[in-house]
């Protein structure tokens, strides 16, 4: 009798990890292309950390690949999805790719000052960072100066100086007064005494951290779109849920200190919709 059940649980459990083999296999692989590992892609680092696109059928490989790489390899569905950013302008023009989700109701820039710079009105006469001329984050930032009462390029200079740790660089170097940055970078800065005096959901209330698809996978294969779509949304409840576990999965994808993740996280909560998470796409 003991050896019958012995075998009886072997052949179940040779069973059930072949039903798990089976269910790996039929994985679909899908690219997602972004720009940078960072907060903007929270939603997807905690889905795919959760195993929330597995649950959905999904094996997601991220690439990190530049703004002007990712639109090119989307028209050529080298890419499944890649940052909207790029994107909706080609789509206004013509070319068949539609941006289908939003990590954020708004855009969530920071604008972090030197701990010396204790008022709006200290920063008369400096300079504030950007990274590119005509980009979210020189728009954000014009908003935010003149929203504190300030013009940019008469009261403020405003200096193009690439990515953020460019721009961190300058403000630790006294060069720079401050500059409009990500929330995980403003995390860590406070820490070192620097001070947030905005934020720039208060006056640019664009979606934000986007993501588009070519028109012949929302034509061919809308499942597969709606099951890459459910996972985010599924994330982005989740890290409403519970900030703190969503922090340790962004300290551990990013390698980053689990307390800046974590003021990170909370500085982006306001910015997931509660209502409609991953929303500005149709129902």
């Amino acid at each position: 009798m003991h050896h019958k059940l012995i075998f009886i649980f072997v052949i179940i459990g040779l069973a059930v990890s072949a039903s798990f083999a089976q269910e790996s296999r039929k994985l679909t692989v899908i690219h997602q292309a972004i720009s940078t590992p960072d907060f903007g892609y929270l939603p997807t680092l905690v889905g795919r950390s959760k195993g929330m696109f597995a649950q959905e059928g999904i094996d997601l490989k991220l690439l990190v690949v530049s703004v002007r790489v990712a639109l090119p390899a989307l028209l050529a569905k080298e890419v499944h999805f890649a940052t909207a950013g790029s994107s909706l302008p080609a789509s206004l023009r013509g070319s068949p790719v539609k941006a289908v989700y939003f990590s954020y109701k708004t855009s969530t820039f920071q604008l972090v000052v030197r701990p010396e710079i204790t008022n709006a009105q200290n920063l008369k006469g400096k300079t504030i960072s950007i990274s590119t001329p005509g980009s979210s984050n020189d728009i954000a930032s014009r908003l935010m100066l003149k929203k504190l009462g300030l013009e940019p390029g008469r009261d403020v200079n405003l200096l193009p100086s690439g990515d953020s740790q460019a721009r961190v660089l300058g403000m630790e170097s006294g060069a720079i007064a401050g500059s409009a940055v990500n929330p995980d970078v403003a995390a860590f800065l406070a820490t070192k005494g620097y001070r947030i005096i905005m934020n720039s959901a208060d006056v640019y209330p664009v979606p934000f951290s986007g993501m588009s698809t070519h028109d012949e996978l929302l034509r061919d294969n809308p499942d597969l779109v709606k099951r890459w779509l459910r996972a985010h949304v599924r994330a982005m409840i989740q890290i409403r849920k519970n900030p703190e576990d969503a922090a340790q999965v962004a300290a551990k994808e990013l390698k980053i200190n689990p307390d800046i993740a974590l003021g990170a996280t909370k500085l982006l909560l306001p910015a997931i919709s509660a209502e409609d998470p991953g929303g500005f796409s149709e129902k």
